[in-house]
């Protein structure tokens, strides 16, 4: 292998090696037996929820610093008062610790097949990530497009995750919930076997979620004068539940690379950018 092609694939490893590390170290925690995982709850809550604020707040700074830009002479001290405070900082932190717990407890419930479907996002988020920093190299100042080419990765990649997951859903097998009360459904299948913990806790909370969903989709046919509402109830709840997850799961990555980018970074590189 020529020295060429071998910079080129140190350089591929040094761009995409967040990807491998962020899949492998969700798929252990999925993996985790149910007690190392309740005592891992926190600590991996906290690094999740770091990892989501690092990619959404730097995307809420992007999006300020361009409405300033355009008001704003360059010299004026009221770029770095408005950037950004306490507030904004708060917000973002509260939402990313939301979207970890989501995805840590929906991670141990997921059937082995949908790992594939995570990692093709992965993957795809990957090449489309290489393809956006070739284009943006050539129009966009180079201290702001990994974090502009970061942002645009979001909605195209959490849109595709989450149609191929609820398409997933609904191929994937059911319980069999038709003419059950559903009360009665979620005594039959939601599972003890996390006992009283924090997490299962909420592992039961989640699995009631998706049986309610089920329950509603499934019933809808067979109850005159209320179909068409359990219907859409069920349809929102599938739609909104797998939405959620994959918007989670896009901006754990997206957080991730925004981390290494940030610890990586040039000193010169993040002057220019904090001016």
């Amino acid at each position: 292998m020529s020295e060429r092609h071998l910079a080129a694939w140190r350089h591929t490893l040094y761009r995409q090696g967040y990807l491998v590390l962020t899949v492998a170290g969700l798929l252990t925690w999925a993996r985790l037996q149910p007690g190392t995982a309740n005592v891992l709850l926190l600590p991996a809550w906290a690094v999740a929820g770091q990892l989501i604020f690092a990619g959404s707040f730097e995307a809420a700074r992007l999006r300020r610093r361009a409405w300033l830009g355009q008001y704003l002479l360059a010299s004026s001290p009221w770029h770095r008062r408005l950037r950004g405070g306490p507030l904004m900082v708060l917000r973002h932190q509260l939402l990313g610790l939301l979207l970890a717990l989501l995805l840590l407890v929906q991670l141990r419930l997921l059937p082995s097949a949908t790992w594939a479907v995570l990692v093709m996002a992965a993957l795809m988020q990957g090449a489309l990530q290489t393809f956006l920093h070739r284009r943006a190299a050539r129009h966009v100042v180079a201290a702001y497009a990994p974090a502009l080419v970061r942002r645009l990765l979001v909605w195209p990649v959490a849109v595709l995750l989450a149609l191929l997951l609820t398409l997933l859903a609904l191929w994937l097998p059911q319980p069999y919930l038709i003419g059950l009360a559903w009360e009665e459904a979620l005594v039959r299948h939601v599972s003890t076997a996390a006992g009283g913990t924090l997490l299962g806790f909420f592992e039961r909370l989640a699995q009631a979620l998706e049986l309610t969903q089920y329950w509603a989709m499934q019933n809808a046919v067979t109850r005159s004068g209320i179909g068409e509402g359990l219907a859409l109830v069920g349809w929102l709840l599938l739609l909104l539940t797998q939405s959620a997850f994959a918007w989670a799961f896009v901006r754990l990555l997206v957080g991730a690379d925004a981390l290494r980018s940030r610890l990586t970074r040039r000193p010169e590189s993040g002057r220019e950018e904090s001016a």
